[in-house]
């Protein structure tokens, strides 16, 4: 076996295997034909950004600013929303926060659950299938970066193993080192978007070698986008061509409070 060759080779052998042995579905714990840890039954459970029923109708929640309009149409934005222009090209996001997609998250995020990741990406992936063509896919993918005392606390970057598993389904790289958080900006849970907005502004960096290319922000939950927004204007300010934003969950917000970009 030739230096150089065998790692590679070993990578492909044990992906071959591990895609011969059984999932399970990690709601149910049910045995499941697909190709995630999810099975058809709980994942039709999982609450949709637009829904064609529920405890009070059909609904559709913006993806950017988070109102929620009883009506379960095709459009991804309220009509406030639509008339205006962000520095964000395109949002993607498949879900709501709420049970059980919130639980996923909270198992990777908090509990260390790191193969929950490989789900989590492999849905959003679907999503931005089903959502855009081939032509419009990014360059690269830029998982929203931790504060160096938050990675050192955790571990790892949640948002990493999410764009980690979307890009490998995908078949873009992600590049979690390109972007920086230069100071820990602490919890931004409960917080207002104009106070979310002033407590992230110039908390991020990224490397220069990033000009000219296309890429998509990756991130667990999107609350007010006041983080996306702020990464968004740092990419672009450096030389970015043109930047997305792919999230998994999207939470409610106050009628026209909150803004992406």
């Amino acid at each position: 076996m030739e230096i150089g060759h065998g790692w590679p080779h070993l990578q492909q052998l044990l992906s071959r295997f591990s895609a011969r042995l059984p999932r399970f579905c990690c709601f149910c714990h049910q045995k499941t034909n697909t190709a995630y840890d999810l099975c058809q039954f709980c994942r039709v459970h999982i609450p949709t950004i637009s829904q064609c029923s529920g405890p009070k109708g059909p609904s559709t929640l913006c993806l950017r600013c988070g109102f929620n309009w009883p009506d379960n149409d095709n459009r991804q934005l309220c009509a406030h929303c639509v008339n205006h222009r962000t520095c964000i090209l395109r949002i993607i996001c498949p879900y709501r926060y709420d049970f059980p997609i919130d639980g996923l998250i909270h198992r990777l995020k908090y509990q260390e659950k790191l193969s929950t990741g490989r789900l989590l990406g492999s849905l959003l992936a679907e999503e931005v299938g089903n959502r855009i063509n081939i032509d419009q896919l990014p360059d690269c993918l830029l998982p929203v970066p931790l504060s160096r005392a938050r990675y050192r606390s955790r571990g790892f970057n949640h948002a990493a193993e999410i764009a980690k598993w979307c890009g490998r389904a995908l078949g873009i790289e992600s590049l979690p080192d390109m972007t920086m958080r230069r100071f820990d900006t602490e919890s931004l849970v409960g917080l207002s978007r104009a106070e979310r907005g002033l407590r992230i502004r110039g908390a991020f960096g990224c490397e220069e070698s990033l000009g000219g290319r296309r890429v998509a922000i990756v991130d667990d939950v999107l609350t007010t986008g006041a983080t996306a927004g702020e990464l968004s204007t740092e990419l672009l300010d450096s030389g970015v061509e043109e930047v997305q934003l792919w999230v998994l969950a999207r939470t409610p917000g106050k009628l026209h409070d909150v803004k992406t970009g």
